[in-house]
């Protein structure tokens, strides 16, 4: 039997119905002779709102999010919601309405536009340009993201997975100022997205010597994106150990322009040979060593900028990557001179998180956009029946070079920190 976190351990131990299950598993295995393997495990409940524990697991992941601590929002939804009824398509006052999203998001660092009556993502898109004015290339990226229309991109991640809070491209030379979601299909309770506010989590982060460590050896980052030729085309999608080929993280066809891309991200590049396809030798690891905190202009201060979605947990509960011992999985990462997280620091880093959590649940129609720096985003897993439909399109913003802190620039918490260090 798998050994459980303890949250999960807890939920075990006060459902009789699961905990005969998994007897039920273990039974079967035993009368099939299968003494040494371990039953897979499933638990659809215990996560916040809008999500569930995903899928099955031959060991349980050791780190458990729940996005969100207690039941209410770090920043209330509401205060920088839309209600966009009275702008209704043929009468919107769009001069209006955008004056209304840019003080907002001026204010808040994001802004929500709900009741919108839009179903088409191109309709969206136009109305996410009020606050992300300008668009980048996606070259370099993590996930496998095709594009829904121009400049409008699918997530990119299976649905059972859960996304941990981490800030758009933190793993590059190059980030983004902003981002938005727009909601195309939506089945109300199913797939919310979370947000992070940053600033708090920064300054709790900055009390501990977890927040010292991470402002002093920084993080490293080592991606590895196998080649979409040694598996056919085929990725996690239908059902390989495939996180992301370089042909679509670079949108590229040659070796050649894959590292000319990768270097201009700011990333050293070595070809290797593919861990779970020896015969492939086109197997590409970039890596990058970079500060884990980046100043935010709007708002005058240093924030965090890095999480542990770049570490090899993010595939925890991730089909066709879970059963990949961790040293092969194709994200690694560790503090900025090598040295590795301790489970306890990782654990910290997630939790912290979790406390500045807000809970966006999606209609059709509702678009969000917010700023990269302000904000970590992530979500729970989630199931679909076969008649629902969830569809999120990306809007990446403008496209800036990572500086890093500066020295100046930490906050209040800072000073205190730097006194008891």
């Amino acid at each position: 039997m798998p050994r459980l976190p303890a949250v999960l351990a807890q939920h075990f131990a006060a459902s009789p119905i699961l905990k005969a299950g998994m007897a039920r598993a273990s039974t079967m295995a035993g009368r099939m002779g299968l003494k040494n393997i371990q039953a897979r495990s499933m638990f659809t409940g215990g996560m916040p709102p809008g999500g569930r524990l995903p899928g099955f697991w031959l060991s349980a992941p050791n780190i458990v999010p729940v996005f969100r601590k207690g039941q209410h929002d770090k920043v209330p939804v509401e205060a920088f919601s839309i209600d966009c009824r009275p702008y209704q398509p043929g009468t919107w006052n769009e001069a209006e309405l955008f004056d209304r999203m840019r003080s907002t998001y001026d204010t808040f660092g994001v802004v929500r536009l709900t009741n919108t009556g839009l179903t088409e993502a191109k309709e969206m898109h136009r109305y996410a340009r009020a606050v992300v004015k300008k668009q980048m290339k996606y070259e370099g990226g993590a996930n496998p993201r095709e594009g829904i229309i121009e400049n409008v991109f699918e997530v990119g991640a299976p649905n059972d997975a859960w996304l941990h809070y981490h800030h758009e491209m933190a793993y590059n030379q190059h980030s983004m100022k902003n981002l938005a979601f727009c909601s195309i299909k939506a089945t109300p309770g199913k797939g919310d997205t979370y947000l992070s506010e940053n600033m708090s989590v920064t300054d709790s982060l900055m009390q501990t010597d977890l927040g010292r460590k991470l402002r002093d050896k920084g993080v490293c980052y080592i991606r590895c994106l196998t080649d979409r030729e040694a598996y056919e085309g085929m990725g996690w999608q239908q059902g390989a150990s495939v996180y992301n080929h370089w042909q679509l993280s670079f949108g590229v066809e040659t070796p050649e322009e894959a590292e000319r891309v990768a270097r201009e991200c700011g990333l050293d590049v070595e070809w290797c040979e593919d861990p779970l396809k020896p015969e492939s030798k086109r197997y590409m690891k970039t890596k990058l060593t970079i500060s884990a905190f980046e100043y935010c202009p709007s708002v005058g201060r240093n924030v965090l900028y890095s999480s542990i979605a770049d570490h090899n947990m993010w595939f925890d509960t991730w089909k066709g990557v879970h059963d990949v011992p961790p040293a092969k999985r194709p994200l690694q990462m560790t503090f900025g001179d090598g040295t590795p997280f301790t489970l306890e620091e990782l654990q910290q880093w997630v939790s912290l998180y979790d406390e500045g959590g807000i809970r966006v649940q999606w209609e059709t129609g509702d678009i969000v956009a917010f700023c990269n720096y302000r904000y970590a985003h992530g979500r729970p897993a989630f199931t679909l029946h076969k008649w629902e439909e969830r569809q999120i399109g990306v809007v990446l913003g403008e496209k800036f070079q990572r500086q890093g802190t500066i020295e100046q620039k930490w906050s209040h918490g800072r000073k205190k920190f730097r006194d008891e260090a």
